[in-house]
């Protein structure tokens, strides 16, 4: 049985010092001259498997305009208990003979003051197809379990974590409070995804030529980050690429900027072509001379553009670019990454053949002769615009794209599961906060597929 609860580190990846964020219990006290006057359940939507299950929050708004997390005094219900049931503790549950199709609605109500979720509040759960399932009975419980207690993943709370297949999610959770707005981190708290956003390039580039197959030889040099164009930079403190005094902020005219030495974006650094060197100028300069239908477009229009690419024109999809920066520029949330990484799983994008390939070492030290690397002594190596974590001792050969703020997605190797952490540290400390969630993200995987916790 899938489910979610929002309730020892493998060896290091890097040396890395980081405070926990935000973090604690459940929402304080609203003061005494407020009242509750709303409440709503998170997430909105729910697509489970037969036996899948999901674990529901719940937030109220009160008199004042202040918002808590709700996590004692409520009661909740399913509308139709042969296709799903729910736990006193919001734990939706879907019946193991539950029709593929078949919908619940969950409502909640806080016993206190009588108030209950509306129809656009409540939960609507939708029974979907078994994909893989989970690969033991014990794996959800094991990555719950992960999730809420191993040191590494208690270090960076709060945030939200989702694993599942190509059908949908089969486990997920909210771990700790966002100190800054009192609820926790779920599916669809937007954040900025910084370098999770070159996984979603690689993905385009490899979906409009067709296929993995049809990727020239510069294709691939520009997406495993060889090319040579390493003038960008990678730092995430400042807007890489500021809109310029009139036309479209656009690719084109971030090309067209100089950094802080002077030398121009859009040029080639002999120094470093051939050789692996982490920076923005790879991807930018690519969509730049050799994919004009997004090279001129407006910072507004870049996301709908490589969604519909990606999706479809009707994709409910929200990826949007706070600057028209490839690499790192994405702001978005869990549910709209997770539904790519979904369709990288069912072979609906041509990334699943291109997962892994073209690897090139990405580590800077004995062995790789790479010349910049985020991840330090590491030995990663990076793929089709992601990274490949196969380091010899520990690494499982999962496919990834950590962000600098600590947005972590991923693709475990046996290209059967997709995970997610999705969290906000604002340090943007080069890749340092997204290996951080790596760390996590590792111990849950491993927790996932063996069924065991740490």
């Amino acid at each position: 049985m899938n489910s979610i609860h929002r309730s020892g580190l493998w060896l290091s990846l890097v040396a890395i010092t980081l405070s926990a964020c935000g973090g604690g219990g459940g929402g304080a006290a609203a003061p005494v001259s407020s009242t509750l006057v709303s409440i709503a359940l998170s997430p909105l939507t729910a697509s489970l498997a037969p036996g899948g299950s999901a674990q529901l929050t719940v937030t109220g708004t009160y008199s004042d305009s202040a918002v808590q997390s709700l996590t004692s005094g409520v009661t909740f219900v399913s509308s139709d208990t042969t296709t799903a049931t729910v736990s006193a503790t919001g734990l939706v549950t879907v019946a193991a003979g539950a029709a593929v199709g078949a919908t619940t609605t969950i409502t909640a109500t806080d016993t206190a003051s009588g108030e209950k979720t509306s129809a656009s509040t409540s939960t609507l759960v939708t029974v979907v197809a078994a994909g893989a399932g989970p690969p033991t009975p014990t794996s959800i419980s094991a990555a719950q379990s992960t999730a809420a207690n191993t040191a590494n993943c208690n270090l960076i709370s709060p945030f939200y974590w989702e694993i599942g297949d190509k059908s949908g999610a089969l486990a997920s959770g909210s771990i700790g409070i966002d100190s800054s707005t009192g609820n926790p981190v779920t599916a669809t708290s937007n954040v900025s995804i910084a370098s999770a956003s070159k996984w979603i390039y690689g993905m385009y580039v490899v979906q409009k030529r067709g296929g993995v197959a049809n990727l020239t030889a510069q294709d691939i040099n520009f997406l495993h980050f060889t090319s040579g164009y390493t003038y960008m930079g990678s730092d995430t403190t400042t807007s890489t690429c500021p809109p310029p005094a009139s036309g479209p902020d656009s690719i084109d005219a971030c090309l067209t900027l100089v950094n802080s030495s002077g030398e121009p974006f859009d040029a080639q650094n002999p120094a470093t072509e051939g050789i692996f060197y982490y920076d923005s100028g790879h991807e930018e300069n690519h969509a730049g001379q050799f994919q004009p239908e997004i090279a001129t477009l407006d910072t507004a229009d870049l996301g709908p553009a490589i969604v519909t690419e990606l999706l479809g024109p009707n994709s409910s999809v929200s990826l949007k670019y706070e600057q028209p920066l490839l690499a790192g520029g994405i702001y978005g949330n869990a549910a709209s990454y997770t539904t790519v990484l979904r369709a990288v799983l069912s072979g609906q994008l041509g990334m699943l053949d291109a997962l892994g390939t073209s690897p090139v070492c990405a580590w800077v030290g004995a062995g790789c002769n790479a010349a910049f690397s985020p991840v330090f002594t590491t030995h990663w190596h990076y793929s089709i615009a992601h990274w490949v974590e196969d380091e010899p001792t520990i690494g499982d050969g999962a496919f990834s794209s950590p962000g600098a703020f600590g947005f972590y997605p991923w693709i475990e190797a046996n290209k059967l599961y997709y995970g997610v952490i999705s969290r906000y540290s604002p340090t943007g400390d080069g890749l340092q906060n997204g290996v951080a969630s790596a760390m996590c993200g590792y111990q849950i995987r491993a927790a996932w597929d063996s069924g065991i916790a740490p």
